[in-house]
């Protein structure tokens, strides 16, 4: 485990407060890291949109994924009965 000294603003610390957050963790420390997990899993959720979204302009991309999905097309039937 990493140790930081974290400043922050009063009034962010207030409203930490008077929303009763800091209770719902064991410590500061806890709420701190599980903020910052969840800022990380956002990070990454935007990156892969993003990635999304350049993907969706390459035409070679799209090819392959027309290309998969019909070489897979009645993989989705085939336990249906």
């Amino acid at each position: 485990m990493v140790r930081k000294t974290v400043a922050i603003r009063d009034d962010l610390f207030h409203k930490l407060e008077l929303n009763h957050i800091m209770k719902q963790y064991q410590s500061f420390s806890e709420l701190v890291s599980n903020a910052l997990q969840l800022l990380i899993e956002k990070q990454k959720k935007e990156q892969y949109k993003l990635a999304m979204i350049e993907a969706s302009k390459d035409k070679q991309y799209l090819e392959d994924m027309k290309s998969i999905e019909d070489d897979f097309k009645y993989s989705d039937y085939e336990n249906i009965r």
